[in-house]
């Protein structure tokens, strides 16, 4: 979240960044008021909304505001656009201390071009790549 919030990392390549910026905020938000992440999400929701062009107005929890399952995002770097949408994916149960705070925040290409790059990239990745069961 700091990388797509901060002025100088990635949040002048994200076309979409105030709806984008806006819905992560109020994730966030939940998980204060809901006690996940206990002092690190609160900590990381003062800094986020520190950050310069932040607006005011995301200060506070929109209880209004959509939670919807999944959020579409778009880079922009000179004349290449990717587009995704993001999952974030919460494992366990308060009361289940293992899970607790297992989070999973995934990115799958929204449209062709974007899936076509991600691929190419991803064959040059000096990480293990794992199995895509037949994808």
């Amino acid at each position: 979240m700091r990388l797509m919030f901060h002025p100088r990392a990635l949040r002048p390549h994200i076309l979409n960044w105030e709806p984008t910026a806006a819905s992560m905020i109020q994730w966030l938000h939940r998980d204060v008021v809901s006690g996940f992440g206990g002092a690190p999400s609160r900590a990381l929701l003062e800094e986020l909304l520190a950050y310069p062009g932040v607006p005011r107005q995301w200060r506070t929890l929109d209880v209004e505001a959509s939670t919807a399952p999944f959020l579409p995002i778009e880079f922009q770097k000179g004349d290449l656009t990717l587009r995704y949408f993001i999952t974030l994916t919460s494992l366990g149960t308060p009361h289940d201390i293992t899970l607790q705070e297992q989070r999973v925040e995934s990115f799958f290409p929204a449209d062709d071009a974007t899936e076509k790059i991600s691929r190419a990239r991803a064959r040059l990745s000096p990480f293990p790549r794992l199995p895509t069961m037949g994808v």
